[in-house]
This record gives structure tokens, C-alpha cells and sequence, in this order.
């Protein structure tokens, strides 16, 4: 086979910036569309200071650079090659006794070299820096929410039912429901005066999942701690006032409200927030603490969910070299001068792998002697045999 150093060069050269600029077109895409979803924080991270604002857009474009990388390769591989194709140029190389091995080693070594990059960004530098993203967010919520009292008069808090907490529920959060009873679902927190770290002449109103008032507290002041980490707000409160209906937990009880006063609660009462981006969640841990967590028994019953994620993360990851074995053949056939009509074509085709990955391990989850976290690596195969196939014919 004749091989020409110049020739790989070029090849190379123009696959990478094709694959490169589709990649970065993908990549602002991506992050615009998660920019807008959390379009509030941004804004109240641009009032605090510029600093924090670009700090939270740093930590967020590697989360949607990882699912950008192979999708912005594919589309780049088929612009490129796409385009050589209809000048010709692929026939040109064929015609003086040049194979499709002359096109295929240098796309190759650039897939290798996108995977490597994209198995790191899926599953390490991407649900990290995400997770960094979610706790500078409740950082900016925590630390924004007397500005936001000022403003709007009250805060809302959803407090999550008695079986979602379990055992983590602490003995403010015990103390308040054997008072108030199970069914407490909302609190509203309003206060007159909000300065610093002590708040001043709180109100705080609970209600159930009707929307129905069940008790009602009041104290003389609370000095506040926001715990990032957590995602509560923790009141230190005195002078309290409580007045509810303290017998509705009793079932079939009738109702009595009542009336209690006492100067203190050994427990700070804590308050979660609203946004859900606390805590701990799988998707936001790396490839080494994942497996710590599917190989810890008190993960048992979600080891299928983390071995799900596991297999996924590392198919995405491998993606690029695997669509390009298929993308390979497809864009030497199919060539086209239309550049629109190429990227539409890719979009559809990475789409529909990404669809496979995400939907084939779900849709098996109840079936556990299929292997269902296993299913992620079916597109992978299916691009590989597929693109081998079609390589391997003579045209």
C-alpha cells in the first residue's frame, strides 16, 4: 500500500479542524441551553461579582463539553470527509493506487485521541465540575436568601416527607413533626429584621400537602447558619411561641389547636432548599468513586443503578472512536457538497446513538438475567461491526 507522509499530514490537519470547530460549536450550544435552565443563579452570581459569575460558567462548561465531544466529532468527521468526497478528492487518491487505509489512520489516531480525552470529561472532569456547579449554587441561593426575604417578604421551603428522610432526619426536624404532626409539607419563613447572621421577629408558618395551615411559630430572634455542603438553612431559634394543631398526628384524634412557649430548642430547626442540589447523587461522583460505591453494602439496592451509569459513562466515553468506524464509510459514500445536509445527517446519526445508550439499559432494568448495564455498550458494537462491514467491501 502506498502511503504518503504529506498526504497524512493534510488528512489529519483538516479532520482536526473540522472536528475541533463542530466540537466547539456544540459545546456553547450545550452550555447556552444549561446557561438558561439556571439563567437565576447566573444573575445572582453576576450581582455578587464578576468573579463568582465566571466561576460558576467555568465549572459548567466541562460538564456539557463532555457529552459535546464525540457529537461535535461526528458532525466534524462528516463535514469533513464529506467534503472531500464531493471534490473528489477521495477519488483523486483512489485513482493513483492510494486505499481507504490512506483516509482511514489518520481518523483513527484523532478518534483515539478523542476518546482518551472524552472517557475523562464523561466520567471524571465533567460530573465533578458539575457537582462543583450545584454546590456553588446552593452556596449563591444560601447566601442570597436575606437579600431575597428583602425582596419578596417570605421564603418558601418544601420539607420532604417523613419516608424520604429515614433515619437522616435530625431531632429538630423529629421535635417539629411530633408537635405538628407527619403531614407538614411546607413552611413559610418571613422576618422583620435580616441584617448579618441573627434575624430578628421570625414568623414561620407550616402547612400540609393540602395546602392547609397546621401550625404557626414565631420567635424573638434565630442566628443562622447556611450549610452548603447539606443545602439547609439552620435556625438557632429563642423566644419561641408555637401554635398549631400538636394532636393532628394521633389518628382519629380530634383537632385542638394549642398554645406552647419556651425560650429555646436544644436542636437548631433546619430548613432544606427548594432547588434539590443538595446531597449526594451518583451521577456527580467519577469512575473510582463509583466503584467505591458499588462495592459498598450499603449500596445494595442501588448497585444496578450505579453499574447502569458505570457502563454508560465509559461507552460515551469510547464513543468517538466507534462512530467514526461507522461515520467512515457512510461519509465516503454518501458524500455531499452541502454542508447543512452533512451536519444534519451526523446530528440525526449521534442522536440516535445517544437515544441507544440511554434507552437500552433503562428499558432492560427489570430484566437483571439480561445484564441490563451491559446493553450500554450495544451501540458501540453495532457502530464497529456495522463500520468493519462496510470497509471491508471492495467499493
Amino acid at each position: 500500500m502506498i502511503r504518503s507522509p504529506l498526504l497524512f499530514r493534510y488528512l489529519f490537519r483538516e479532520v482536526s479542524i473540522a472536528t475541533s470547530a463542530s466540537f466547539a460549536v456544540v459545546c456553547a450550544i450545550l452550555f447556552y441551553g444549561n446557561a438558561v435552565r439556571n439563567d437565576e443563579y447566573f444573575l445572582q452570581a453576576l450581582f455578587h461579582s464578576p468573579e463568582t459569575f465566571f466561576t460558576l460558567s467555568g465549572l459548567l462548561i466541562p460538564y456539557a463539553a463532555a457529552y459535546a465531544l464525540p457529537l461535535g466529532f461526528v458532525v466534524g468527521l462528516l463535514l469533513s470527509l464529506g467534503r472531500m468526497s464531493a471534490d473528489k478528492e477521495i477519488l483523486a487518491m483512489r485513482t493513483v493506487g492510494l486505499g481507504v487505509g490512506t483516509v482511514l489512520y489518520p481518523v483513527i489516531l484523532l478518534a483515539l485521541l478523542f476518546s482518551v480525552l472524552s472517557v475523562f470529561l464523561v466520567g471524571e472532569w465533567g460530573p465533578r465540575s458539575r457537582a462543583l456547579f450545584d454546590l456553588r449554587k446552593t452556596e449563591i441561593v444560601l447566601n442570597s436568601l436575606d437579600l431575597i426575604l428583602k425582596r419578596d417578604g417570605v421564603l418558601t421551603f418544601d420539607i420532604p416527607p417523613v419516608a424520604e428522610e429515614g433515619n437522616a432526619q435530625d431531632s429538630s426536624t423529629r421535635a417539629l413533626r411530633s408537635l405538628m404532626g407527619p403531614e407538614v409539607r411546607r413552611c413559610g419563613l418571613a422576618a422583620g429584621n435580616v441584617e448579618g447572621d441573627v434575624w430578628r421577629d421570625l414568623r414561620l408558618s407550616f402547612r400540609d400537602g393540602s395546602d392547609r395551615m397546621v401550625g404557626v411559630l414565631s420567635a424573638r430572634s434565630a442566628k443562622v447558619r447556611r450549610d452548603t455542603v447539606r443545602g439547609v438553612l439552620a435556625l438557632h431559634l429563642e423566644g419561641i411561641d408555637l401554635e398549631g394543631d400538636f394532636n393532628s398526628s394521633v389518628s382519629g384524634s380530634a383537632r385542638s389547636p394549642s398554645f406552647v412557649s419556651f425560650e429555646s430548642w436544644s436542636e437548631p430547626l433546619e430548613l432544606p432548599l427548594n432547588d434539590g442540589s443538595s446531597g449526594t447523587s451518583f451521577k456527580r461522583l467519577g469512575y473510582s468513586q463509583l466503584y467505591q460505591a458499588y462495592l459498598d453494602a450499603a449500596n445494595e439496592d442501588q448497585r444496578l443503578e450505579i453499574a447502569i451509569l458505570l457502563n454508560k459513562n465509559l461507552a460515551l466515553g469510547c464513543s468517538p472512536i466507534c462512530l467514526a468506524i461507522m461515520v467512515l464509510p457512510l461519509s465516503l459514500r454518501v458524500g455531499r457538497r452541502e454542508t447543512m445536509l452533512n451536519a444534519g445527517i451526523a446530528l440525526c446519526f449521534a442522536m440516535f446513538y445517544f437515544f441507544l445508550v440511554t434507552f437500552l439499559p433503562e428499558a432492560l432494568r427489570d430484566f437483571s438475567n439480561l445484564r441490563p448495564a451491559l446493553w450500554s455498550w450495544a451501540p458501540n458494537a453495532l457502530c464497529v461491526c456495522g463500520g468493519a462491514w462496510m470497509l471491508s467491501k471492495p467499493d
